[in-house]
């Protein structure tokens, strides 16, 4: 039995110096050779003996390291923490064909886009964008032969993982979608809104950009986006060894379409609660919305709560954090002091995280970020969607219902501490950094030892 673990455990480098213990009677002085070697590495732990973990290669389409950082950059540092502790991480950054645009490179794009066409498969902007085959095979050539898996940050990776596919067939290939984008594009056309780019505005061509002004061309590159990009996420999960979407509901969503449920899994974001709620009392009460209109969703949620504000002329203070790329005309009692150098400054005592959404898909890292710091959350179904939230005081679908509490919140007082109590504990038990790293490293590690069997 003891034989069996280690050769179903042993990854490539390990088996090469363990060859010997396959054919070794595991008794007497042999058996505490394993006891005291190789049971620690069974646990997660560097193997004693080599001294060394096993590597993976992580590529990431921009730097996660940085003085600020937001929901996406947050949950990428997670990942690289979860992983450091049981792999040797190593790191390469591919970037866009616009990040030194030539003439060359646009025309190496266009040649990507047509090579696709022939192959049946329509090409997705964001793809196409990461499809320099020469910065490919920079990336590729730093990933060093001792390397056993790959993590590939985003769909927007696809020509890399094809290519890297051929080079290095023995590779464990981990994608990270983080959203399922053909889900988000499909929700935007039915909210008749114009795509967002996101962080990627300063990679875009600045053709594009204007283009995406014209609702019509808007809409046009909606439906080709939405489009590729189901067909490019079936084609990801079939490359890749394991697919990994930070909500489980995009997860159940794709694994339905593509009925294959074991390569797509979900797994949410950890958080560790840094403040323990604490009764608002007497406190004077404030509502915070965090978020740069610079994505969609959040652009979406800040027009309708300055909405609500002028219509029913609120009296309580919103105070919404992040860069804004608008200059918006404010009413009374809403301010926009930008970017928050602390999570202090945004969760101060009195203060309610006021998040209703209305474009689904992913999973809103703020909602997590506002409970673990003791604060209470006010939102729809939309705003906890993959997020395990039980019966919640405050799921408010009515705006009628809504507007009573804004006009007045001293007087739900117990209400709100109770949200905030039961937020903290929805982070202590679903959202532990230890049970994140756990279900990563084994992930990663799973998929390993089944190309090395």
């Amino acid at each position: 039995m003891v034989r069996k673990i280690i050769t179903q455990k042993l990854t490539n480098p390990f088996r090469d110096d363990y060859e010997f213990l396959r054919d070794t009677p595991l008794d007497g002085a042999n058996f505490f050779f394993f006891e005291q070697n190789m049971t620690p590495f069974l646990r997660g732990e560097p193997f004693a003996p080599l001294g060394r973990k096993p590597a993976i290669h992580a590529i990431w389409t921009r730097p996660i390291d940085g003085d600020r950082s937001f929901g996406r950059i947050q949950v990428s540092r997670a990942v690289r923490q979860a992983l450091q502790s049981r792999f040797e991480v190593r790191e390469s950054i591919l970037q866009s064909l616009t990040s030194k645009m030539t003439v060359g490179r646009a025309a190496r794009a266009g040649t990507a886009f047509i090579r696709h066409a022939f192959r049946g498969q329509i090409l997705p902007l964001q793809c196409l964008l990461y499809s320099n085959r020469q910065e490919i095979d920079r990336v590729i050539a730093e990933i060093k032969h001792d390397v056993e898996a790959v993590y590939i940050d985003g769909i927007r990776c696809l020509p890399f993982l094809h290519r890297l596919k051929s080079a290095r067939p023995q590779l464990a290939i981990v994608t990270d979608l983080d959203d399922l984008m053909s889900r988000r594009m499909g929700l935007l056309l039915e909210l008749n809104q114009a795509p967002s780019t996101g962080y990627m505005k300063k990679q875009m061509p600045r053709i594009v950009e204007w283009l995406l002004q014209s609702r019509t061309v808007a809409r046009s590159i909606l439906r080709y986006e939405r489009n590729a990009l189901r067909v490019i996420e079936r084609d990801i999960v079939t490359a890749s060894d394991v697919v990994v979407l930070i909500s489980t509901a995009d997860a159940a969503v794709l694994s339905a379409r593509i009925k294959n449920c074991k390569k797509v899994v979900g797994i949410a974001p950890p958080v560790k609660v840094a403040r323990e709620p604490r009764s608002i009392g007497k406190d004077k009460l404030r509502f915070v919305f965090v978020g740069s209109d610079a994505l969609r969703q959040n652009e979406l949620t800040i027009d309708a709560l300055i909405d609500i504000w002028q219509r029913h002329k609120i009296t309580t203070p919103l105070v919404i954090y992040g860069d804004q790329q608008r200059k918006l005309s404010l009413p009374a009692h809403v301010t926009m002091p930008g970017y928050a150098e602390t999570i202090d400054d945004i969760y101060q005592d009195g203060s309610i995280l006021l998040s209703p959404s209305y474009l689904a898909g992913g999973l809103k890292t703020k909602v997590l970020e506002a409970f673990a710091n003791g604060a209470a959350v006010i939102g729809n179904s939309v705003t906890f969607e993959g997020i395990d939230i039980g019966e919640y005081p405050l799921l408010i679908e009515n705006e009628a219902e809504l507007v009573l509490i804004l006009q007045n919140p001293s007087n739900y007082n117990e209400i709100i501490d109770a949200a905030a109590t039961h937020g903290a504990a929805v982070v202590r038990e679903k959202h532990d950094p230890t049970t994140f790293a756990v279900r990563w490293t084994t992930l990663v590690a799973d998929s390993i030892l089944a190309r090395s069997v």
